[in-house]
């Protein structure tokens, strides 16, 4: 039998199952007051049909969602997927590209993911925290640029445009946040 997981236990990470849905809590609240029942909100990702929203849950219980995942490395883009191997059964998984609207950005050659599972259904991929890319494109900081710290726009190797500090320069590699895709540093 299923576990299941009253609403208010729910917490970030967890996974629960929810009319032919699978959730990922990102974040939640609950309000209780005297006389009205409780009011348990999660901002949760939906692992089936991707997107992120707010859901207002009753006081019921939901059955936990057991996601499994495996380490794989991107080995090559054949069509519309993107195809991985376990580095040790060498076994491959083809994703198609729907799956990975926003991950897609950030997948390079011998990148290793997490392939999440529920079952035998693949549900998408969970990037590391942050990867190492290269400048293909930016403006020249001024010469007489002061102290602060001004972005100005550049271009990776991905295509993806982002803000980095002035004093980054072409071909430069540097370590982008896969979250939000903001800079962090640049690559040692």
């Amino acid at each position: 039998m299923a576990e299941l997981i009253h609403a208010k236990d729910l917490r970030p990470g967890m996974t629960y199952l929810d009319k032919g849905n699978i959730f990922l809590v990102i974040e939640n609240t609950f309000n209780k007051t005297c006389q009205a029942k409780a009011v348990i909100k999660v901002r949760v990702r939906n692992l089936k049909k991707g997107g992120v929203n707010w859901e207002t849950l009753s006081e019921d219980k939901y059955e936990k969602a057991d996601i499994t995942s495996n380490t794989m490395t991107f080995s090559y883009k054949e069509a519309d997927n993107y195809v991985f191997m376990d580095d040790v059964s060498y076994e491959t998984v083809e994703i198609p590209k729907t799956k990975l609207e926003w991950e897609k950005q950030f997948i390079t050659d011998g990148l290793q993911v997490r392939i999440q599972k529920f079952g035998d259904e693949i549900l998408g991929i969970s990037l590391p925290d942050n990867v190492t890319l290269t400048i293909k494109e930016t403006e020249d900081a001024p010469k007489n640029s002061g102290a602060t710290a001004r972005m100005k726009k550049a271009i990776l190797e991905n295509g993806v445009e982002i803000e980095v500090p002035e004093f980054i320069k072409n071909n430069e590699k540097i370590v982008v946040r896969t979250v939000d895709g903001s800079y962090v540093g640049r690559a040692k």
